[in-house]
């Protein structure tokens, strides 16, 4: 479709659409799937900005060759607002590439993405990715749920912070043991998280665990977490005269 002849009328539109500077907001516009023969030359744009705004269109799921041209685009924020798309899910060979982007936001943003959780092999692959952004993004991502494997991976990595996000996460409720592996984490600021977790109540045993925390943070969040029946009165008594301080923003 993109080497096909240009109706000349074509170019004389999109040159008076880019000259009011409204090229951006057709690039982008869901009603884009009627004019194909727009889309084509919207894809070789030299403003990085229409090309962004094209991959972030939901129209391209119907031009799956597009799609391919866009996920190898020399500016990192066109590969960016594709991995963010909801209709890259649909396209394995292009989720595959991006998950493998030199770019940490390229692939970060397709590891943030809720769409994943129809490739639980790419997810369990990101697990692993080297840069702790991309597995913090990861973390946070309720579409992990689709990976158990992933979910044991980030409840051991080496990164705090990824164990963190991670705990917050209600996906992990699907690995039963990375729950029990957060409730004995080292950081309390990780266990303090999963204690406020709704998930948490599908797990006694950690319950049990954290109600006994030496750390009086976490016995808190577990007594306010709202999905644990009768926790404010079963838990009154682990109060102690010590202050509680809150986790530091990161």
């Amino acid at each position: 479709m993109t080497n096909a002849p240009i109706d000349p009328l074509v170019i004389i539109e999109l040159t008076n659409l880019k000259a009011s500077g409204q090229l951006e907001e057709l690039a982008n516009h869901p009603g884009l799937v009627m004019k194909p023969e727009w889309i084509g030359e919207l894809e070789r744009d030299e403003d990085w900005l229409v090309r962004k705004a094209l991959a972030q269109n939901p129209a391209l799921i119907n031009f799956p060759e597009i799609i391919q041209t866009l996920a190898t685009d020399k500016e990192w924020s066109v590969r960016q607002a594709l991995a963010l798309s909801h209709v890259v899910a649909d396209f394995p060979k292009i989720v595959e590439k991006l998950a493998t982007d030199t770019d940490t936001d390229v692939s970060g943003s397709l590891a943030s993405n809720p769409a994943l959780s129809n490739h639980p092999t790419i997810i369990k692959k990101l697990a692993k990715n080297r840069f702790s952004d991309v597995r913090r993004s990861l973390a946070e991502n309720p579409a992990i749920a689709s990976s158990s494997k992933a979910i044991q991976t980030l409840s051991a990595d080496e990164d705090w912070v990824v164990r963190r996000y991670l705990a917050e996460n209600p996906a992990i409720a699907s690995a039963p043991e990375a729950v029990q592996t957060l409730a004995t984490d080292k950081d309390h600021h990780v266990r303090t998280a999963l204690a406020r977790n709704p998930a948490l109540a599908s797990s006694p045993d950690s319950i049990d665990k954290l109600a006994t925390d030496k750390n009086p943070n976490v016995r808190d969040a577990l007594a306010k977490n709202p999905a644990i029946p009768g926790s404010t009165a079963s838990t009154s008594s682990w109060q102690t005269t010590q202050p509680v301080t809150q986790a530091p923003a990161i």
